[in-house]
């Protein structure tokens, strides 16, 4: 929920003669500072999301040296500056016109557009200090104020006697009629960065290339995972960080777990425990998971003692234990795989790439050590009930 581009654009237009040129669609971008330059050899320094500013002083040089005419150097300069900030993940460049810059080539805004960065211009009687100093206190207050809400939905989760709804109030989130959670998993080797280039990353490079407002979440970073909050139903959301996480550098082939949508912020610590479980139930060649796509897994995951359900799959299976591990490991594969194909043999030997004579001597075998009828739809079932619980149990440990 950063500062947008657009959000200081609409604010500060007037006030600093910005006008827009090109690059209109990148606009959403977050902005985490400013940064003036006047040399493309300094930007490696950018950390991401800045918004920078220029007078093209240096062109002026190259022309009193004799290095190249003016037309060259102002559009060679500009180009290189753009794509070296872009590539960066800087959030837009600022030209204050009037004394070595006059007017923008054409192509140069053809780049931006090209390119969705966002490029303004500013007239030269406009001192940059005065709007550097400004979006400065107003990116720091904005920090402010997403940590606050940050802190504030933290506790809501995890800490629920030192949540104050009052942190909510005049904010987005104030008052809304529904809250989801959205979870993304980061790779092990993120934490050997510091945690603040890793904050700096999520906010300002990953969170701008979501295709909806950074106002419709807060972040933190909890228990190796991402945690959005959203104030509507996240499943939208969560697809297209689904998506922003596969074409990125750190996030291609990590997990994103979607949970269903509460209607107070008090039913959050639930929606997060659905997030988690859609996390642990995402099916192993998949990126996304969401909570309403768990079938019975919902309903058995309600069940608040876990020794209810153990009792049930004891009752059910748990003779099957006198195997070792691995045979019991085949034996309830079959089986379940028996019980899917409505007892048809040959169907289950295929999709467990086995002979049906296999799968015959399996089932005769469980017969004969639990005792049950597997013809019987109602031993099926029970059986079928204590395999989803063994499932659950095993992925929620």
């Amino acid at each position: 929920m950063a500062i947008t581009l657009q959000s200081l654009f609409n604010s500060t237009a007037d006030l600093y003669r910005l006008r827009l040129l090109a690059g209109r669609k990148g606009m959403a971008h977050p902005v985490s500072w400013m940064y003036y330059t006047e040399d493309t050899s300094t930007i490696n320094f950018i950390r991401g999301g800045e918004l920078a500013l220029t007078t093209g002083m240096n062109i002026e040089r190259a022309k009193l040296n004799g290095k190249t005419n003016g037309d060259e150097a102002e559009s060679g300069y500009l180009e290189q500056l753009i794509t070296c900030l872009h590539d960066l993940d800087a959030a837009g460049l600022i030209i204050n016109t009037g004394r070595y810059i006059i007017e923008i080539p054409e192509e140069i805004k053809q780049l931006c557009n090209t390119l969705n960065f966002p490029l303004f211009s500013m007239p030269w009687e406009i001192h940059l200090v005065d709007i550097m100093e400004d979006y400065g206190n107003r990116i720091v207050g904005e920090r402010q104020k997403r940590k606050t809400i940050a802190e504030s939905f933290y506790n809501a989760l995890f800490n629920p006697r030192k949540f104050d709804e009052a942190d909510l109030t005049d904010t987005n989130f104030d008052k809304a009629y529904s809250y989801g959670i959205v979870l993304l998993e980061l790779p092990d080797e993120l934490f050997r960065k510091d945690d603040e280039e890793l904050s700096r990353y999520i906010d300002y490079s990953f969170n701008a290339r979501f295709d909806f407002p950074q106002t419709q979440f807060c972040w933190f970073v909890h228990d190796h995972k991402i945690v959005y909050v959203f104030h509507d139903n996240p499943e939208p959301q969560g697809a297209a960080i689904s998506r922003a996480a596969a074409n990125d550098r750190y996030f291609s082939r990590m997990k994103t777990g979607v949970s269903a949508a509460c209607s107070a912020v008090s039913g959050l610590q639930h929606e997060y425990d659905h997030a988690v479980l859609a996390l642990r139930f995402c099916p192993q060649h998949a990126l996304l998971s969401n909570y309403r796509n768990l079938g019975i897994f919902k309903l058995l995951s309600e069940v608040g003692d876990r020794n209810i359900l153990e009792q049930y799959y004891d009752e059910t299976l748990g003779k099957l234990s006198e195997l070792s591990i691995d045979k019991r490991t085949d034996y309830l594969k079959t089986l379940k795989l028996y019980i899917q194909n409505d007892g048809r043999v040959a169907a289950a030997a295929a999709e467990n790439s086995t002979h049906r004579n296999t799968v015959n001597y399996r089932i005769r075998r469980i017969r004969e050590i639990l005792g049950t009828d597997l013809n019987d739809a109602d031993s099926r079932y029970r059986m079928q009930t204590a395999l989803y619980i063994r499932e659950l149990l095993d992925k929620t440990k």
